[in-house]
């Protein structure tokens, strides 16, 4: 499968996803569906069902309330759900007293800081005294397992306290859909802002945008090295020397490319290849992160970073279907970037 093609798959799999053109209706009326049958349950089995499927269960006394209000009821509170968001401002008062749900990856750094690397700001010498004196002088309070502390705890209030239950049941879901690593190495910084911003908004939208907002967001380019992809460096001509040899060979990374396949949109079982794994896998190559002034610790970029660093290759704008041939040279926009 061609690139060009591959493009063309991610974005018809988006257009299914968000209801693009779909085929005339036909002009015969369309068989009524049948009617369905009384269900078995009990007024508060229904209830008990519906808490337990749409809700992370049931609340003292909400069965009953609910199972009181007959099948009525239950749509009302279905329809609830899915309607306009309501101030919840009991809610919004405790999730204050977390303060890192609200900061930027950024901020975020800055503010709960890995010891060894504040050691190395201040000019000490990273060892195990200077990163003991370092978390004792920072606290734990503001140590980077403080981040993951206060997501869990925000995660644990939304699901008691939220009246929005079903949009917390999503977020929870997609969250593990498009699932990154908070253990590994820069995202512990990254995955409060990638809840936030790339999986919370879209849960009752549209699947092509969440799909985007997920695979542009610096914890996923971070989590799956797609923000290392590039095209396959060739090898140096026989004999010649390489220019810096203690730097990495860089190339194509399949990682985000076969996730996107096995787990995020066709399965494991899509009927896709390997060569279709390294075709998605080069549509993506370019797109990675704008670390500002210097990489992450333990990156090697040489002497400097590379100079698209920051930049997306070939995302098509809205309303673009597919380049033709190839993007415009001026083609694409930042992803990846560190707010």
């Amino acid at each position: 499968m061609s690139a060009r093609r591959a493009i063309s798959v991610l974005l018809a799999l988006g257009s299914c996803a968000h209801g693009g053109p779909r085929p005339e209706a036909p002009s015969a009326p369309a068989t009524p569906p049948p009617a369905l049958t009384a269900s078995p349950l009990s007024s508060q089995q229904k209830a008990f069902h519906l808490l337990s499927r749409f809700a992370f269960g049931p609340r003292p006394g909400e069965v009953e309330a609910l199972a009181a209000q007959g099948d009525a009821g239950l749509a009302a509170w279905l329809a609830s759900q899915l309607g306009p968001r309501q101030p919840e401002r009991e809610l919004d008062v405790k999730l204050s007293a977390l303060p890192t749900l609200a900061m930027s990856i950024r901020e975020l750094e800055r503010a709960y800081p890995n010891p060894d690397q504040a050691a190395k700001e201040l000019g000490l010498d990273v060892n195990p005294e200077t990163r003991r004196q370092m978390e004792v002088l920072l606290t734990k309070d503001h140590l980077p397992p403080r981040i993951e502390q206060e997501l869990v705890a925000q995660k644990l209030e939304r699901a008691v306290e939220s009246e929005r239950q079903l949009e917390e049941v999503l977020v929870d879901f997609w969250f593990n859909h498009f699932n990154v690593d908070q253990s590994k190495g820069e995202d512990r910084w990254m995955v409060t802002a990638y809840e936030r911003d790339a999986i919370r908004p879209h849960v009752l939208g549209k699947f092509r945008e969440l799909l985007e907002a997920t695979a542009t967001h610096p914890a996923m380019l971070f989590y799956l090295d797609n923000w290392l992809s590039v095209r396959d460096e060739p090898d140096p001509p026989q004999g010649a020397k390489p220019k810096n040899p203690n730097r990495p060979k860089r190339g194509l990374n399949e990682n985000y490319g076969r996730e996107l396949l096995e787990l995020h949109t066709l399965g494991v079982d899509g009927g896709y290849t390997q060569t279709d794994v390294r075709e998605v896998a080069r549509c993506f190559t370019g797109w990675t992160i704008e670390w500002g002034t210097s990489p992450p610790p333990g990156t090697q970029w040489g002497t400097s970073p590379p100079p698209a660093a920051g930049k997306a290759v070939g995302l098509l704008p809205p309303g673009v279907s597919e380049w033709g041939t190839s993007p415009p040279p001026a083609a694409g926009k930042a992803v990846g970037l560190l707010p």
